[in-house]
């Protein structure tokens, strides 16, 4: 679960900072950079896999250049660094099964990439510094209060004393950055030394094992992002057996067989995701799963109150987003954060709010510490969503609304001044956690955007 982000030198980021609960709303119009924070979050997720730094930025959405921040007219950042703050679960299991419990939930993630022009007079790029350390519950760590204190202690275990070393840090040796890793419980202080000459990837992405624990936590719980930009196209689709996937992908694919393999491993599941699905859409009482053995393939049906029955196929783009998010909630292997891009594309208005329900189910509440860490980030444009976000959950403080502004700042660089278009993601002055920060969006401002969905709501 991601809890604080700091962005700059990236896109329209410059001296960013945010944080999050289990369940965030970002709204704003369009071009105010709410995309642009999901491309960060995306790119941390990459890097956290990826042996190349260089093929992850170039997965981005624009040219190489135009991912660092631009103050000028052809004058752009050369350094973009990210500084996330997580809390991860309890336990990491390495890719050979073997498990460890941490000690440690609460990890602060830290990272620096430099631009600069090659041999071969090509832009490049490389990593200049990393770190990673954990979070002092008493001293720097004030986010815990969205944690209610009778389940403090079952997500950040009391710890006697404070581990002073940083599990990953950024030092000189012979005049070189070079990234010191500290074993866990290792009583003569191992450290291993990477020397960053040109480096071509994160030393996060390189741990693959528990006697690590705490960074291969940190690299599980990045790795683990999940980006939802559902195309009803593949939501239709059933799913073939030769292509081996159960995984609800980005785009909706193998939504079918997710379901098959849910239905397996709990018998009660579909009954389940029937009684959800029939909770928001009245006229469907069934959700079947269907093993298709001469073509190998699984397909969903849905049956109604008239005991018809619907393939995926023929479904309504917005009954096939609810029933995704319905099938996600059962789904065991599913935990982390997601992010969902304008949940509200493909739906009727007037079911925005049954969607909105649907989202808030998927986030964590912290009262079962035997259940996964979940997560969703939503940005939207929907004046409709926002309102009955404030109407619903306006006195749920795991549940918060920001807005998303693009504003011109004049900053300073090199010693020159700059004007530069930079994205502002704020809280509103009537939400308690705004008090935390400078700036704020206002009462009218609210309304005001309110009233583009002529969504009445007293806030």
């Amino acid at each position: 679960m991601i809890t604080k982000i700091k962005i700059n030198g990236f896109k329209s980021f410059h001296n960013f900072e945010m944080s999050f609960t289990p369940f965030t709303v970002i709204a704003g119009t369009n071009a105010s950079g709410k995309s642009n924070l999901f491309d960060a979050l995306i790119l941390l997720s990459k890097l956290a896999e990826t042996d190349n730094i260089k093929r992850a930025l170039s997965e981005q959405r624009g040219e190489f250049l135009e991912l660092f921040t631009m103050y000028d007219l052809n004058y752009h950042s050369d350094m973009m660094e990210f500084e996330v703050e997580m809390l991860v679960n309890k336990k990491v299991k390495d890719a050979w099964g073997n498990e460890a419990v941490l000690k440690y939930t609460r990890l602060r993630y830290h990272i620096k990439l430099k631009r600069f022009i090659n041999k071969s007079g090509l832009d490049d790029v490389e990593l200049v510094y990393e770190s990673l350390v954990n979070l002092k519950k008493n001293k720097d760590d004030q986010w815990v209060q969205y944690i209610p204190k009778i389940y403090t202690e079952n997500w950040i275990p009391k710890v006697e004393g404070n581990r002073g070393k940083p599990y990953l840090d950024t030092i000189k040796v012979n005049d070189i950055d070079t990234v010191s890793i500290h074993q866990d419980g290792s009583k003569g202080g191992s450290i291993r030394h990477i020397p960053l000459v040109n480096a071509n990837r994160t030393v996060l992405s390189s741990i693959d094992t528990v006697d690590f624990k705490h960074i291969l936590a940190a690299k599980e719980e990045m790795r683990s992002w999940k980006f939802l930009q559902l195309n009803p196209d593949d939501l239709r689709e059933a799913t073939s057996k030769n292509n081996g996937e159960d995984e609800i992908s980005q785009t909706g694919k193998n939504l079918a067989a997710a379901l098959f393999r849910i239905s397996q491993n709990n018998i009660f599941a579909l009954g389940e995701i029937s009684r959800k699905l029939n909770q928001f859409l009245p006229n469907f009482i069934e959700v079947k799963i269907v093993d298709d053995k001469e073509n190998r393939q699984y397909i969903i049906k849905l049956i109604d109150v008239d005991k018809k029955e619907y393939t995926s196929r023929v479904l309504s783009e917005g009954t096939l987003r609810i029933l995704t998010l319905c099938i996600l909630e059962y789904d065991e292997e599913f935990s982390g954060l997601l992010c969902f891009e304008e949940p509200e594309n493909g739906i009727n208005p007037q079911r925005v709010s049954t969607m909105l329900d649907l989202l808030t189910d998927l986030s964590s509440d912290f009262s079962d510490d035997q259940a996964p860490l979940r997560q969703v980030i939503v940005n939207t444009h929907s004046p409709v969503l926002v309102g009955n976000l404030m109407k619903n959950y306006k006195n749920d403080e795991l549940k918060i609304l920001w807005f998303s502004q693009m504003r011109i700042s004049i900053i300073n660089v090199d010693a020159k001044k700059y004007k530069i278009e930079n994205t502002k993601i704020v809280l509103s002055e009537k939400t308690e956690q705004a008090t935390l920060f400078k700036d704020r969006v206002t009462f009218s401002d609210i309304q005001d955007y309110l009233n583009m969905g002529k969504f009445d709501v007293i806030v």
